[in-house]
């Protein structure tokens, strides 16, 4: 038999990722704890939060039909109940077949823990039909408990800083092992994500993971799933989007050159970052506004440290998040800080948090001598960490 030419093995992989588009899936749920009448929501993963189809229950039963490109993931929304803070939600990994879906409403069934919390309870919701959602199962059942590890590792590090009424804060160097800790058990939970895409490198499934995961992986090893994907599923729309979104993550991820971006500063001159990064120094972006009180709870640590850490070369720019020209003067001068301070005064509107890839704030990235970028968490512990890995320990009998 004559072998296949990798360009007609590309069309029949493309055809097994991309022909689901043949027949349509046909999803047959059923529920317990819902009333007749109660709405049922189809969201897409990247929907922005838009369905794509709703339908009512009956007799605790549900139908949705339509139709993939590929294996997605889905999560199917029950219409909140008049004392219900969240909604109930069950995941699903779509594709283009008889699927059937079965769950209770439980209370901890909801978007919170499946979308921000963690927790999620899978083996209360019983999916047939679907290959896509087994692998995402087995996924996940191996990411949970690592994935929880890293929040035990988190918590000990809150309970470090708030010790409580009347209790004094440990030593510096306790709260270094702590953030250690936390790195440690962080590196362990993205080699097993890392290990997934690339042992499934043509399932849509990795595809979903690369992508949730995708703004945690330096430059060098965003460029190494990638490389891991198959060309089917990279030609993929799926594919596609996740190289999309890799590019804009990879642009200021660590081991990147910082972007160079115009602001005024507070004077009203323009000023480029370019002026001041990359010019033999480290350099901490620090990313705050007027009204964030996270960030104005750091400016005292921050001001410490840079009391301490100036002398041997550190410098900061602060770069504010305001549109309030006045407001973002009166918290400078109300903290009072001595290093440069910009803004463009288009707080989330304008291209800065876009190139940055932040929507949030307080947010940091701290740029090395020659303008590569060394790490996007300089906050608390990490921060003193870093400096004294850098500079040696000034923080005296503190540590």
């Amino acid at each position: 038999m004559k072998p296949l030419s990798f360009a007609s093995a590309l069309l029949l992989t493309l055809a097994a990722v991309q022909g689901y588009s043949q027949t349509g899936f046909n999803i047959s749920g059923n529920v317990s704890g819902g009333a007749d009448g109660r709405k049922v929501y189809l969201r897409a993963e990247d929907s922005f939060g838009k369905y794509q189809d709703s339908t009512v229950l009956k007799n605790g039963a549900f139908q949705f039909k339509g139709n993939v490109a590929y294996p997605q993931f889905y999560t199917i929304v029950f219409g909140k109940l008049p004392k219900q803070r969240f909604a109930s939600a069950l995941p699903l990994f779509v594709e283009n077949k008889k699927i059937s879906i079965s769950a209770p409403l439980d209370s901890n069934l909801t978007e919170l823990e499946l979308n921000y919390m963690g927790g999620y309870p899978y083996e209360k919701v019983k999916v047939t039909g679907s290959a896509s959602h087994n692998l995402f199962l087995k996924f996940n059942a191996g990411y949970e408990p690592l994935k929880k590890q890293n929040s035990a590792a988190f918590d000990a590090y809150i309970k470090y800083l708030n010790p409580g009424k009347d209790k004094q804060k440990g030593p510096i160097s306790e709260g270094i092992k702590l953030v250690e800790a936390i790195d440690a058990t962080k590196a362990v939970l993205l080699g097993y994500v890392n290990n997934f895409i690339k042992q499934n490198n043509s399932s849509p499934v990795a595809l979903y993971v690369a992508k949730k995961n995708i703004g945690s992986f330096t430059a060098k090893e965003i460029d190494e799933v990638l490389s891991s994907l198959s060309p089917a599923l990279k030609a993929s729309a799926g594919g596609k989007s996740l190289i999309e979104k890799a590019e804009v993550v990879k642009r200021t991820a660590v081991g990147s050159k910082f972007v160079d971006f115009a602001f005024n500063d507070k004077d009203g001159n323009p000023v480029k970052l370019s002026d001041h990064v990359g010019k033999g120094k480290y350099t901490l972006l620090e990313f705050w506004a007027s009204w964030c009180g996270p960030c104005r709870a750091d400016i005292p640590h921050l001001k410490e440290a840079y009391e301490l850490y100036h002398p041997a070369g550190f410098e900061v720019i602060s770069i504010s998040m305001d549109d309030d020209k006045a407001k973002w003067l009166k918290a400078i001068a109300d903290e009072q800080m001595s290093w440069l301070q910009v803004s463009d005064l288009k707080a989330f509107t304008g291209d800065f948090s876009k190139i940055y890839n932040f929507n949030g704030i307080p947010t940091c990235v701290l740029v090395g001598p020659e303008g590569d970028i060394i790490t996007r968490n300089m906050r608390g512990l990490w921060m003193d960490k870093k400096l004294i890995e850098l500079y040696g320990n000034k923080f005296g009998a503190k540590y």
